[in-house]
């Protein structure tokens, strides 16, 4: 997986703890985003705020939980 590919959220990281942050991941489960960057910790980073309607949010995702599309 590289920066510009389209991908789609297909599971959720069982170790969130944060609510806000569950509800975020829950409202993005099965939709496309295109990955912004990779961290050095192996996580996508997607730009959700087509979803959350809050300018420049952000997820982090291990790469295991998206789906090249």
């Amino acid at each position: 997986m590289t920066v510009g590919d389209k991908v789609r959220l297909i599971g959720i990281p069982q170790d969130l703890e944060d609510p806000a942050a569950i509800s975020v991941f829950e409202r993005c489960l099965g939709k496309e985003f295109i990955v912004t960057a990779i961290t050095g910790d192996g996580h996508a980073e997607l730009q959700v705020e087509a979803v959350t309607g809050t300018s420049d949010d952000k997820i982090y995702v291990p790469l295991r939980f998206l789906k090249i599309v």
